[in-house]
C-alpha cells in the first residue's frame, strides 16, 4: 500500500480570506500557496462541516487509488487527470498521523481533502450572467439561442464530442471499480476549445470498490428507479438521460426524437439505458463505439438549417437532490441485455427561453470548485498541458501588449516580462521595447438567468474564425487551419475584453505565474500595471500567426490601441491611437498563458 498525503490545516494560509463558496457538506477553500510537494499546483480544500458525516478510511482510499493508479495505468492515469477533480491529499487537525490509515491515528481527526481547483477554461464568463460561474452541462439544456447568447457555440457536432468524452471518462472509472452516483449535469463541466472536453467535479461523492466517503444523493429528474445507487448501471441510466436532454435541449425531457434526429442507434441506446431491470442497460463501451460512429456519420451530412427560436415555456421546475439510503455492497458491472419496453412515459419536447438549469437544495448539494481565481492557476502535478489553459495564458500576454500604448508610454510596467524602476526606462532595455521599431461545489449557483429575465437578449453571432468574449472579438481567419488557433484566440478574446471592460483582475489572471511583467502577489506591482493600462481600449484584433520555438508557443497579434495623451508608446507618450503587432511568448501549463513579449517582435505605426 502506498503512503499517501497527509496537509496539516495550519499550513493552508489565511482561509477565512481565500473561501470561495459553502453548502450543506461543507465550505471551499483556495489555496494559493500550497506547502510541500503541492507547491505550485492550483488547489482547493474542501472542509467538512462538523454534522456531516464521513469515512475518512473511506476518503483515504480514494486518494491512495489515483496515486497508485499513476504507477498501474499510466494512460488512464493521464487521461483522468485532467477530468476529475480528484482528491489529492488528506487535511487534518490534532496529532501527526504516524500511520497510513486514518482510524489508526487516534488524535488525528480528518476535516477534508486538497483537491484541483476549476481553471478558467471550464467556467463561462458572460455578460448576461452578471458573473462568471462553473460552465456546467445544464447550461447546454437550453435551447440555441439562450447558449448563444451566452457566447457558447455547441451545434450537435459538439455535443457528440462532449458525450463521447463524458463516456469515456465513465468507462475509465467503471473499469476501475469507481462510480459516479449523482451524475448530472451540474456534476459535470466542460471547455469547448481548442477540443470539447469534460470536467467531473464533486468526486469524492463516487463510490471506489463499494465504499463511500459520504451517503449518496441523487438529484430529482436523474434518480434511478431501482434501490440500488451508485453503480455502474445507475451511471448508464444517468449518462442516457444526459444524451437525450442534451440534444433535446432540454431540463427534463425523456422524448428521444432530438436524439433520433442524430441517429437511430444512439436513441435504441437511450431507451435501452432507461430499462427498469438494470442488467438490461447497455456498458459505457457500447456507448462509446455507438457514439462514435454517430460522429463519423454526422460529418457527412450537410450543415442543418438553423433551429427556429422558440416560446418561453411556463415557470421551470427546480429539482433538488434527496439523502438515499442504499445498501453499502460491493459491485459488478451488469451486462448488457435485450432491449426492454420504455420504462416510463415520454413526454413532449419543451425548450425553455431561457430555463433555469436543474438546481439541488442546498443541504445535500455537494461543495463548489468555482470562483474568481486571485491568481494565475498554476501547474497540477505533471501531466500533458492541455490547450485551453494555454488559450489563457495567450489573452493575459495580448493584454500586456496590448496596452503598449499605455505601458509603453509610461514605460512603468514593460509587457515584456521585464520590471523596470518607476519613470526609469532606462535601465531596462526591455521597458522601451516599445518603440524599437518606431517605424504587446456547495454554492448553489443557477445556470441562467430567472424566468423574470427578457429573452429578448440576442444571440451573438457565432463564426467559425472569430473568438467572442465580453469587450472584444479575435479574428483568428488567418490561421484558421491551425489546432491551437481556436482556443488562442479565445484567450486573447477574454483578455482584451477584460481590459476593455476595466476587470483588471481579470486580465492579470491570463499571466503565466512566473512571467514578470507583473507581480500578481504585490499589491503595488498590481496597481502600477492597472494604472498604466487605466485608459486603454483596444480594437481591431487578429491572430494573424502561431509557431513554437520549442519552448514556448509564438502568438503574433495586431490590434488597434486608443488611449489617452501620457498613456501612448514610450517614444511618443502623447500619442493616442496606435497601430500594434505583437509576438508574444505563451506558456502551456493546462492552458495558454502571457509569458511576455521579446522587444525584437514589438511594432506598432501611429494611427
Amino acid at each position: 500500500m502506498l503512503t499517501i498525503s497527509w496537509v496539516g490545516r495550519d499550513r493552508l494560509g489565511d482561509l477565512p480570506a481565500n473561501r470561495l463558496g459553502d453548502g450543506g457538506q461543507g465550505v471551499v477553500y483556495a489555496v494559493p500557496d500550497p506547502p510541500g510537494k503541492f507547491a505550485g499546483e492550483y488547489l482547493a480544500y474542501k472542509e467538512y462541516l462538523p454534522a456531516v458525516t464521513s469515512d475518512a478510511d473511506a476518503l483515504y482510499e480514494l486518494v491512495n487509488f489515483f496515486d497508485e493508479l499513476g504507477r498501474t495505468d499510466r494512460h488512464d492515469h493521464s487521461y483522468l487527470d485532467k477530468r476529475l477533480t480528484w482528491p489529492v491529499a488528506l487535511v487534518y487537525t490534532g496529532a501527526r498521523p504516524t500511520r497510513p490509515l486514518p482510524h489508526d491515528n487516534p488524535g488525528t481527526t480528518v476535516t477534508g481533502f486538497l483537491m484541483q481547483r476549476i481553471t478558467e477554461e471550464f467556467e463561462l464568463d458572460s455578460a448576461r450572467l452578471g458573473k462568471v460561474k462553473p460552465q456546467d452541462m445544464a447550461f447546454l439544456l437550453n435551447d440555441d439561442a439562450f447558449t448563444r447568447s451566452l457566447g457558447l457555440d455547441v451545434d450537435d457536432g459538439r455535443r457528440l464530442r462532449l458525450l463521447i468524452d463524458l463516456a469515456a471518462i465513465l468507462n475509465r472509472l467503471h473499469r476501475h471499480r469507481v462510480t459516479v452516483g449523482d451524475l448530472s449535469p451540474k456534476n459535470v463541466l466542460f471547455m469547448l476549445d481548442p477540443s470539447p472536453k469534460c470536467l467531473l467535479i464533486d468526486c469524492d461523492s463516487m463510490r471506489l470498490a463499494g465504499k463511500d466517503v459520504l451517503p449518496q444523493v441523487e438529484t430529482d429528474d436523474w434518480a434511478v428507479p431501482e434501490a440500488a445507487k451508485a453503480t455502474p448501471a445507475s451511471d448508464t441510466y444517468k449518462f442516457g438521460l444526459i444524451a437525450t436532454r442534451l440534444f433535446n435541449r432540454h431540463q427534463t425531457s425523456t422524448d428521444l426524437t432530438g436524439l433520433r434526429n442524430v441517429s437511430s442507434a444512439l436513441a435504441n441506446l437511450a431507451e435501452r439505458s432507461r430499462a427498469s431491470d438494470p442488467g438490461a442497460r447497455p456498458p459505457m463501451a457500447e456507448w462509446l463505439r455507438v457514439l462514435e460512429q454517430a460522429r463519423a456519420q454526422l460529418k457527412q451530412r450537410p450543415p442543418a438549417p438553423p433551429r427556429p427560436r422558440q416560446s418561453r415555456p411556463g415557470p421551470p421546475v427546480t429539482p433538488r437532490q434527496q439523502p438515499v439510503t442504499r445498501p453499502n455492497a460491493g459491485f459488478q458491472f451488469p451486462s448488457p441485455g435485450s432491449n426492454p419496453p420504455p420504462s416510463r412515459p415520454r413526454q413532449s419536447p419543451v425548450t425553455p427561453f431561457p430555463q433555469p438549469a436543474a438546481q439541488p437544495n442546498q443541504p445535500t448539494q455537494s461543495a463548489p470548485y468555482t470562483p474568481y481565481a486571485p491568481y494565475p492557476a498554476p501547474q497540477r502535478r505533471p501531466s500533458h498541458p492541455g490547450l485551453s489553459a494555454a488559450a489563457r495564458a495567450i489573452g493575459v500576454v495580448v493584454v500586456l501588449l496590448i496596452v503598449a500604448g499605455g505601458w509603453l508610454a509610461t514605460t512603468r510596467y514593460s509587457p515584456f516580462g521585464d520590471t523596470a524602476a518607476p519613470g526609469d526606462s532606462s535601465s531596462n532595455p526591455s521597458a522601451s521595447s516599445g518603440s524599437t521599431s518606431g517605424s504587446s461545489s456547495d454554492t448553489v449557483v443557477k445556470s441562467a438567468p430567472d424566468p423574470t429575465d427578457s429573452p429578448e437578449t440576442p444571440a451573438e453571432p457565432v463564426v467559425v474564425d472569430r473568438a467572442v468574449a465580453p469587450g472584444a472579438t479575435v479574428d483568428f481567419s488567418q490561421v484558421v487551419d491551425d489546432p491551437r488557433a481556436r482556443g488562442v484566440a479565445t484567450m486573447f478574446a477574454h483578455f482584451y475584453g477584460a481590459v476593455n471592460e476595466r476587470d483588471y483582475a481579470k486580465a492579470m489572471r491570463r499571466y503565466d505565474p512566473h512571467s514578470k511583467v507583473v507581480n500578481i502577489d504585490s499589491a503595488k506591482s498590481r496597481q502600477g500595471w492597472t494604472h498604466d493600462m487605466s485608459t486603454t481600449q483596444e480594437s481591431d484584433i487578429a491572430l494573424t500567426a502561431l509557431s513554437g520555438d520549442g519552448t514556448y508557443t509564438l502568438a503574433t497579434v495586431s490590434f488597434r490601441s486608443n488611449q489617452d495623451p501620457g498613456f501612448g508608446p514610450a517614444s511618443d507618450p502623447q500619442d493616442t491611437c496606435d497601430d500594434w503587432t505583437i509576438t508574444y511568448q505563451l506558456t502551456n501549463t493546462k492552458g495558454y498563458r502571457i509569458f511576455k513579449a521579446p522587444k525584437e517582435g514589438v511594432s506598432y505605426t501611429s494611427c
